[in-house]
């Protein structure tokens, strides 16, 4: 998941490990009663992959962590069976790598869910912050898994009605550039991701996939309130950012206009004086004290304005190094927080 999304590997093929789980377990059953294995059996034949469902969990013992993910993002029963069933796992970002990758400038892979093994991958965030959002991959991992699990007439029936919800987003929605770099890596994952996405990032869906999604979370509000708290951290960062970088052109433009300005009056003020001298320096060039006098004032009034306008504008130049140095260490932060969250930082610029 790229910030919100996932990795996907096309193609499942379902190892045959899974297949001997399968046929230990109907063994077990045996021992009850053979009517439970005749009838069982033809059950299972039926449906293998709830069969090797239930084996998979049955012997996953899930860690703490993964565990508390699927409590915080308040899975149902439904969804937490479906979460082990993947048989999760938090990976340290030296190794994510090897099991999710999307090499892409300012995209983040923090979770997976691999076709063919039936994996899930989440990456470990480790940003006391961020690390809430390991909630929000880990239900949206669990829904590709859902999604993977539902026959093809359940997929199309839920097409129409996540692509009704996309498009009354609207065509400035951010979600529209990110499914549309989705679509790109991989043609096929326009559905499965919005399917994944709205169920844990829209807060009100229409009636028929609130329904839908109620089997896999006691309250899928819950994850979209933690989606929400992550954004919020970016959006005011962004924010931030996007006010400083405007206020700091306005003042480079000021800046500029006010030294093009002290230039233009410096020379024609350099002139005046060069003319003034050499007017006093001529015999008669002066014929009275008054007009010297008045000339030279207004000459060292002018000196002094100029002065005096200089100081300003070094005072504005002090005020954008102050708010430059700001800047940088927003976007220091920026990037701190993409790093955390498995991003090549793209830092917002400003002109120098």
């Amino acid at each position: 998941m790229t910030l919100a999304d996932s990795a996907a590997v096309p193609a499942r093929s379902r190892g045959s490990r899974i297949v001997r789980g399968a046929l230990i377990g109907l063994a077990a059953l045996s021992i009850v009663a053979q009517g439970a294995v005749l009838s069982g059996a033809g059950w299972a034949a039926a449906n293998p992959r709830l069969v090797a469902d239930a084996v998979t969990v049955h012997r996953f013992e899930p860690p703490v962590a993964i565990s508390a993910l699927a409590t915080d993002a308040d899975m149902s029963e439904r969804g937490r069976f479906v979460f082990y069933a993947s048989l999760p796992e938090l990976v340290p970002a030296e190794s994510f790598d090897l099991f999710c990758s999307r090499d892409e400038p300012g995209i983040g892979v923090l979770g997976c869910f691999t076709f063919a093994e039936g994996r899930i991958f989440l990456y470990d965030i480790t940003d006391a912050d961020l690390e809430p959002f390991e909630i929000v991959v880990a239900a949206h991992e669990m829904l590709h898994a859902a999604w993977d699990r539902l026959s093809a007439d359940e997929q199309l029936a839920l097409e129409a009605p996540l692509e009704a919800v996309f498009a009354e987003l609207g065509p400035d929605h951010e979600l529209v550039e990110r499914i549309a770099s989705y679509e790109a890596f991989d043609p096929t994952s326009r559905v499965p991701e919005l399917y994944a996405i709205l169920g844990t990032e829209i807060a009100e869906l229409p009636d028929e996939l609130e329904l839908h999604y109620a089997e896999y979370f006691d309250d899928r509000s819950v994850v979209v309130g933690v989606w929400q708290q992550i954004q919020a951290i970016f959006v005011e960062l962004e924010t931030e950012l996007e006010r400083l970088g405007a206020e700091l052109e306005a003042l480079a433009a000021q800046i500029d206009a006010e030294r093009q300005a002290a230039e233009r009056d410096a020379t024609a003020l350099e002139a005046d004086i060069s003319a003034f001298n050499a007017r006093a320096e001529r015999p008669g060039g002066y014929t009275s004290q008054s007009a010297f006098e008045r000339d030279r004032d207004a000459l060292l009034a002018r000196q002094n304005a100029l002065n005096a306008q200089i100081d300003a504008t070094n005072a504005t130049i002090d005020t954008y190094n102050a708010l430059l140095d700001e800047f940088d260490s927003l976007n220091e932060q920026a990037a701190a927080l993409n790093r955390s969250l498995n991003i090549d930082p793209q830092p917002i610029e400003t002109s120098d």
